[in-house]
């Protein structure tokens, strides 16, 4: 990708041209070329994106990408799908890509980069170019719906904040969550990297101390559940958010999805199952069509990690537990899977 100050004349507002990565310390960013179909192929933009075709791009000074977005494009809403991690997220969002308005972004790369570093001013000052740069189409009925990773869930108030449009948290019952989690070490390792970052708003009294994996696994759940709760009771965020158990999704995928679509403003077809039925998508992993993976296979997977990881569920659901009765939140007992 070579230095070049030659952006399309259409870089303002169209989304052939994704901001891919920015280094915050020396204040630059890279800008690729893409279709609409590398989006719908993407199940992460970024660098696992890239290998199918040669991608061009440049690399530009922040200045100059905020330059080339002036005069800022009319507000449009931002629609985004939360979750707490490898909860079913891909797969919603790969189902409502089938809806034609939707433009879906998985996983972008700058707004990870902007949530790992909340409280550093060089990385905080892309959000609000970051935020235009996601808020643009390619036709101008398009809908932007966003699935970021879950740890920009940490970002969410602020993100919902700066753009209107709405918000879904996906979120599966403790219990299987656990089990998700635990029969992988590296997505058990990988979310407990992340421990402080999830944990800091709740400061350093606001969730109960946890040893073990399972108890430490169990409080991250929990701190995007009250997360969540915080946003819910927030006037000004009335009507934006809904929360929906991907288990009520598997049960009646079309159902379920088009309350969410509805949701997002969207309107849903007569033939919305069978056009979910056709896309073969609830036969495929989300993040890799070549690997077959359906409700059955994942139900199979999660009771043989319920079984080899049983005491540290248990002690998970424990903690859980005793948790829900300290912080008044009671209310969420049904979603431990108990």
């Amino acid at each position: 990708m070579s230095p070049t100050r030659r952006l399309p004349p259409d870089f303002s507002h169209s989304a052939a041209y994704p901001l891919f990565a920015f280094d915050a310390a020396a204040g630059r960013g890279w800008v690729l070329h893409f279709e609409p179909a590398d989006y719908r192929r993407a199940s992460f933009l970024d660098q696992r994106a890239l290998h199918h075709r040669n991608i061009r791009g440049w690399e530009l000074p922040l200045a100059e990408i905020e330059a080339a977005l002036a005069p800022p494009p009319a507000t449009a809403p931002l629609h985004w799908i939360f979750h707490i991690g490898h909860c079913g997220s891909s797969l919603v969002s790969r189902l409502l890509d089938t809806l034609d308005p939707v433009l879906g972004l998985r996983e972008p790369l700058p707004l990870l980069s902007l949530a790992q570093a909340p409280d550093d001013p060089a990385t905080q000052a892309w959000q609000g170019p970051v935020l235009r740069l996601l808020n643009r189409r390619f036709a101008d009925d398009q809908v932007v719906l966003i699935k970021p990773t879950s740890t920009v869930t940490t970002l969410a108030a602020r993100l919902l904040a700066r753009v209107p449009g709405r918000a879904c948290l996906l979120w599966i019952d403790l219990r299987s969550w656990l089990a998700t989690m635990l029969r992988d070490d590296g997505l058990r390792d990988g979310s407990l990297a992340g421990e402080t970052l999830r944990l800091a708003e709740f400061g350093r009294d606001g969730l109960p101390a946890a040893a073990g994996d399972g108890a430490r696994l169990a409080r991250l759940w929990l701190a995007e559940q009250l997360r969540w709760r915080r946003l819910n009771a927030d006037p000004a965020l009335a009507g934006r958010l809904i929360d929906l158990d991907f288990a009520a999704v598997l049960a009646d995928p079309a159902a379920r999805t088009a309350e969410l679509a509805t949701h997002y403003g969207l309107a849903v077809p007569a033939d919305w199952a069978a056009r979910i039925a056709a896309s073969r998508l609830l036969d495929r992993y989300a993040k890799d069509h070549n690997q077959a993976y359906d409700a059955a296979a994942r139900e199979r997977e999660l009771a043989a990690a319920a079984r080899a990881h049983a005491a540290q569920i248990e002690a998970g659901l424990a903690w859980a537990e005793s948790a829900l009765a300290g912080l008044d939140a009671e209310s969420l007992r049904p979603r431990l899977g108990l």
